[in-house]
């Protein structure tokens, strides 16, 4: 090799070296954390152990964004943090196994807005797992991420300033008996709290589309019919989806039904033909029958009352000779959450 190109070559050689840590280094300090649910980390033990007020030290945020800087001790990973929203209460749950006993007694939290209203530490155990407990003023969305200074960054934001499309999905929750109507113990909640993960989990991946999924819950405790006509106003959603089953004395009714809004026009996309959208999406992508669309009655207040495009699609019959079986399988699920999830996409081209 000539001495010019083993030059250029130390040369390239040098500039792969630099740029490579400078994105290691770039990577590190956004390691983003893991954002979790309810459904996952069971929130009971909120409400355990012993609690205090969290120190709340006033700093101002170098950008002009509403952040909240959460101290972490060393030995703190990402998998040691889970966070649940929960958008009903204006709340943010924040939890951490940091495995040091007073920890958050002594580091304060860094605030740089006036939007918490209460920050409380639930101690769970005197390992130093902790729930942190943020009450906020209002209906904020907000993005975390972990940082190389041993900190948790939790930028908060309204919805339509960072996201174009919003949606809110509702899980039915049947809280008789713990939901469970077929035969088998295949209960109601099991397939839409399932079903809604796994619509999340698409519009996660989906980068090119960025629809923003806001969930009313992800438990088996239930929120009030006003709480959630209240977050589709908060969260600005373009569209309402709930997803549920249905039941029949009749084990020979199978297929997928789904109800609409008859009381509002909206002249973009009627509640009709939003409702025939889902119902479309659904029955072609997981091959069930499609049973047809109808008015909703008095008792679905949240469709009823939703000003914004909105539907409640039934799955399925839990008590069906046929769809039992097809709802208890996570493939069956998995095309109905894909169902929803095109609809949606298929509702904002109607829209446009």
């Amino acid at each position: 090799m000539k001495k010019e190109e083993m030059r250029k070559a130390a040369v390239l050689t040098a500039v792969f070296g630099v740029v490579s840590i400078t994105l290691m280094l770039h990577r590190s300090a956004t390691k983003h954390i893991l954002i979790t649910d309810a459904a996952e980390m069971p929130v009971s033990s909120v409400n355990s152990g012993k609690s205090f007020d969290l120190l709340i030290q006033k700093g101002e945020s170098e950008d002009g964004k509403m952040k909240l800087i959460i101290p972490l001790a060393k030995s703190v990973s990402s998998e040691d943090i889970k966070l649940e929203d929960r958008y009903s209460d204006h709340e943010l749950l924040i939890y951490v196994d940091c495995r040091e006993e007073g920890f958050y007694g002594d580091n304060a939290i860094v605030s740089d807005n006036d939007i918490l209203e209460s920050a409380v530490c639930h101690t769970e155990n005197d390992a130093g797992r902790v729930c942190l407990d943020f009450k906020l003023d209002g209906f904020y969305a907000n993005e975390s991420a972990l940082t190389d200074h041993s900190t948790i960054e939790v930028e908060f934001f309204k919805p339509k300033e960072r996201y174009d499309k919003v949606v809110l999905i509702d899980p039915e929750i049947n809280t008789t008996f713990g939901g469970i109507l077929s035969a088998a113990g295949l209960s109601e909640n099991e397939v839409t709290l399932d079903v809604a993960q796994r619509l999340r989990s698409i519009a996660e991946k989906d980068v090119e589309n960025k629809v923003k999924f806001f969930f009313t819950h992800m438990t088996d405790t239930d929120i009030s019919d006003e709480s959630k006509e209240l977050l589709i106003k908060e969260s600005c959603a373009d569209m309402a989806v709930k997803i549920a089953t249905s039941d029949s004395e009749d084990k020979d009714n199978n297929g997928i039904e789904t109800y609409y809004n008859g009381t509002y026009f909206i002249r973009d996309l009627s509640n009709v033909r939003f409702a025939d959208i889902v119902e479309r999406s659904c029955a072609d992508n997981t091959g069930n029958t499609a049973l047809g669309i109808y008015e909703c009655d008095e008792s679905e207040a949240l469709i009823k009352n939703s000003g914004v495009p909105s539907a409640k699609i039934s799955l399925g019959y839990l008590t069906g000779n046929k769809d039992a079986e097809k709802l208890a399988t996570g493939s069956y699920r998995q095309k109905a959450a894909e169902g929803i999830y095109q609809a949606i996409l298929d509702g904002y081209k109607e829209m446009e």
